[in-house]
């Protein structure tokens, strides 16, 4: 009798799959399907963060426009005039001081007249945004369970709670730096170009947001054509890592180009070429600062004019608010450059307060509470814990990180970089928040899948896999063994020991 040759694992498979897919459908047809769906939603499952957004947004709402509120919807009302910079003013924060991407999500808003109270509720709802695609972002790597712990993780981060009461850039900073680090992964996954599109869109966002980031933006393009130019002409080079250096390279330079509008807009106002803002020469002034009294922290020019322990500074100041904006932070550049030089020792000594300001909420002339410290402290604390651990856990697995995570780290090394520089608070680091929870999700999920399939919601079908997998392998190594084997056994396959001393 004449034997059929098995199909292969990869078909059996497929016609198994169907089976086992019907019966899934089969058991969640009843009457409750549709609200164990809801209730199985990534955006159910993480409500309790709306509410508690809204909560802390509520419980800090300071009343009357605080911080940069005031400028930001002045910026808001001249987009809906068409135009955006003040030229001839004398106040700084009404020329390019801030970005034009919250105020162009708020012009719509403040189009409409929505009054201040209800305007301050887009913080919450931005972070709780951000909340939901950090968590499909994670989806990509970690399964449910671990995206829902990672979304969660990057939801009760306190610190970045400090702007929920107020219009504030960080949310949304927060959320387009997400988007971007997402439109990366299956930019880097798949290959396909609208991904590329959108990361470098949302990068663009991002610098429009907070535009110290166009120096992130730009030094990272610049690494990538050194890295893709040495993978290019290096002997040897892996054809995987080449195409991932092009494909980083390519998301910065859509990046880059999302800025072109901009960077164009402030050379016709200020006819200097990469010119982003006005409000980095205060920030590098006060952290040059070589007085004994000084550690770098960010000081106000109104607050110079009313703080008897600034009075030393007035004189400078008269000056320098007499040049305009655009000069008066040239010339705050100028003079923080050779304030730096002239003294090293104490610049490196604002670095390190600088560092404690940014992860610890400390040195600043004010005092916060014992609370902010404290919890500053625990949260940042338990973070860089978390990373120590997770460092150790890789090297333990043994399993190389995705490809995203060494453009991850380089602009997350850029990003401290550019906030450590000038004079730093602990909201500035919020949008790199993501990149430490992704690689500690990282670090423990390889982990898992080198220790168990438990943590692995395809490990049947993996182990199903191995299992046909072996059975065809063995079949084949018979040959005419097993057909012979067959016809003595009235056409049926008998089954061997499938471990590798029985083959």
């Amino acid at each position: 009798m004449s034997t059929q040759a098995p199909p292969p694992a990869t078909a059996r498979l497929a016609r198994a799959r169907p089976r086992q897919n019907e019966l899934v459908q089969s058991q969640t047809r009843g009457p409750g399907s549709l609200a164990s769906s809801l209730l199985e939603s990534p955006v159910v499952r993480l409500l309790p963060l709306l509410a508690l957004f809204v909560v802390v947004s509520l419980l800090t709402d300071p009343g009357r426009p605080n911080g940069d509120e005031v400028p930001i919807l002045a910026a808001a009302h001249r987009l809906l005039q068409g135009r955006y910079a003040v030229v001839g003013t004398m106040d700084s924060t009404q020329y390019l001081w801030h970005g034009p991407g919250l105020p162009a999500l708020l012009a719509p808003l403040v189009a409409l007249g929505i009054p201040l109270a209800e305007l301050r509720l887009t913080s919450p709802l931005l972070m709780f945004a951000a909340a939901l695609l950090f968590y499909r972002f994670l989806r990509l790597r970690l399964t449910r369970r671990g995206a829902l712990i990672g979304a969660y993780a990057l939801g009760l981060y306190a610190p970045g709670y400090y702007v929920l009461g107020t219009v504030a850039k960080d949310p949304l900073a927060l959320l387009c730096a997400i988007a971007a680090f997402d439109g990366t992964a299956r930019y880097l996954m798949h290959g396909r170009r609208r991904h590329a599109v959108v990361a470098g869109l949302a990068l663009g966002a991002l610098v429009m947001t907070r535009l110290e980031y166009g120096w992130v933006v730009s030094g990272c393009l610049i690494a990538g054509l050194v890295w893709w130019c040495g993978a290019r002409f290096r002997h040897g080079a892996a054809a995987e890592r080449t195409a991932m250096t092009r494909r980083w390279t390519a998301i910065c330079a859509v990046g880059m180009l999302a800025c072109v509008p901009w960077l164009a807009y402030t050379y016709v106002i200020t006819h200097h070429f990469f010119y982003w803002g006005n409000s980095g020469g205060i920030s590098l002034y006060w952290m040059s600062s070589p007085s004994p009294s000084q550690l770098g922290q960010w000081h106000a020019p109104h607050t110079v004019n009313t703080d008897p322990a600034l009075a030393g500074y007035r004189p400078f100041f008269h000056y320098v608010s007499s040049l305009g904006p655009l000069q008066g932070d040239l010339k705050l550049q100028h003079v923080a450059l050779a304030q730096a030089v002239a003294h090293p020792a104490k610049y490196l000594l604002n670095l390190l307060a600088n560092v404690g300001r940014m992860f610890l909420g400390f040195p600043f002339s004010f005092k916060l509470s014992v609370a902010v410290v404290t919890g500053l402290a625990l949260f940042n604390g338990a973070l860089l814990a978390a990373l120590m651990a997770a460092a150790v856990s890789l090297r333990r697995a043994r399993r190389p990180l995705p490809p995203e995570a060494l453009p991850y780290l380089l602009f997350f090394g850029l990003g401290l970089a550019v906030h450590l520089l000038p004079t730093a608070e602990p909201r500035m680091v919020v949008p790199l928040i993501p990149i430490p929870l992704w690689l500690i999700g990282q670090a423990f999920y390889r982990r898992s899948q080198a220790s168990s399939f438990l943590f692995r919601e395809d490990g049947f079908e993996r182990s199903l896999d191995r299992l046909l997998a072996a059975v065809d392998v063995q079949q084949t190594a018979g040959g005419a063994g097993v057909a012979e084997q067959s016809s003595q056994d009235g056409g049926h396959v008998v089954a061997r020991d499938l471990t590798p001393e029985g083959r």
